[in-house]
């Protein structure tokens, strides 16, 4: 079979505006995002950020009080779940527990009155592109918590929707299945082309899963867009916290032009200039990922290695060491009292740092971002 036996053709999703409240709370704030055809766009952010409810809305389980929400060409505000081209993965999967696998899969296609002769097909390709070929007739409840995710998934493209909504699928699971998982649901997104809208908290696994990334934050969009960009070049001091790992340096701003010159850590450094950064901006604070640090021996007594145009060195003493494998995390105060996180490569636990320890951090001033105060 094809990919259109399980998908009709993907369409984009546009909310436009959208605001929802909750008695005088609001929950989602003018929120104004596209989740593009065939994509797979993440709603990330903390417990209470909106992004449930703007999960809910775009399937038709909450109204809208203002805005616009659009699947293709058409407006659904208004519209039931059942006459929406959506369907929806809940955390819990929802599944039948005296069903077997295959009437658990079938159950949308009964309830849609498919044509019966196609429900074996269907079914019996739903299963294959989700890996449970051969468990048909197992019940649900003999299934574990990654294959009772598979037929929740199953079930929901059977019925051949335009647009998949997960809401947190993986948070039943455990570590290691969650990462298993997460790389099932991309590799399950791409073969079948559907567009895919995911609601996480976990900022990694929407790094890892997708297309268009927003960032949600007290019912607003803080950010949105590649993953890379989101991460590289955070708009806001919200977005630099909670999409990774990073230190927050102070940094007065001496001047700026192509580059701005600042003074932080206790040394002049020319740093990247943002687009939105002002001219007349004096107080920012510098990000710093703690991947673009590198740390290495200093000799007791010898000046810190000179500074060039693109790599700053620092002396500092190590205040907190981990071994992790294929890294080390560090903690290193500097000689202005900042202590900075480092996460850099541990080639065998032999060249590990260890507390007490002077080393010498080398820092890809380029790699860094500036934020206004």
């Amino acid at each position: 079979m094809t990919r259109s036996a399980i998908a009709s053709d993907p369409q984009p999703v546009v909310l436009n505006g959208v605001r929802k409240r909750f008695g005088k709370d609001v929950a989602v704030d003018g929120v104004t995002v596209t989740a593009r055809a065939g994509e797979l766009t993440t709603l990330v952010g903390p417990s209470g950020c909106g992004k449930t409810t703007t999960l809910r809305m775009i399937g038709g389980f909450i109204d809208p009080e203002e805005g616009e929400i659009r699947i293709g060409d058409r407006v659904v505000n208004g519209v039931p779940p059942s006459r929406r081209s959506t369907r929806t993965v809940f955390q819990n999967y929802a599944l039948f527990p005296h069903m077997s696998v295959f009437e658990n899969v079938a159950f949308g296609l009964r309830a849609t009155r498919a044509p019966r002769s196609e429900i074996p097909g269907r079914v019996e390709e739903a299963l294959r592109i989700v890996g449970l070929s051969g468990l048909e007739r197992r019940s649900s409840g003999q299934l574990s918590g990654g294959q009772q995710q598979r037929v929740a998934f199953a079930r929901a493209l059977v019925t051949r929707p335009e647009v998949l909504l997960l809401d947190e699928p993986l948070s039943n699971l455990d570590a290691k299945l969650r990462i298993q998982m997460r790389t099932e649901i991309r590799r399950i997104q791409q073969e079948v082309g559907i567009t895919t809208i995911y609601v996480t908290h976990d900022q990694e696994e929407a790094m890892s899963l997708s297309d268009h990334m927003v960032v949600m934050n007290q019912g607003r969009v803080e950010q949105q867009g590649l993953p890379h960009e989101v991460y590289e070049t955070p708009a806001s001091r919200f977005v630099a916290s909670f999409i990774g790992v990073t230190n927050f340096v102070p940094a007065t701003v001496a001047s700026a032009d192509e580059a701005a010159e600042i003074e932080a850590l206790g040394t002049t450094l020319r740093v990247p200039r943002p687009p939105d950064l002002p001219d007349d901006v004096r107080s920012a604070t510098l990000v710093i990922r703690p991947e673009h640090l590198h740390v290495g021996p200093a000799k007791e007594g010898a000046d810190p290695p000179a500074r060039d145009a693109d790599v700053a060195s620092f002396q500092g003493e190590v205040v907190l060491s981990s071994y992790l494998g294929a890294a080390a995390s560090y903690r290193v105060r500097v000689a202005d009292g900042e202590e900075l996180f480092v996460h850099d490569p541990a080639p065998h636990g032999a060249a590990l740092h260890r507390v007490g320890d002077v080393v010498t951090l080398r820092l890809d001033v380029n790699r860094t971002y500036l934020l206004s105060d």
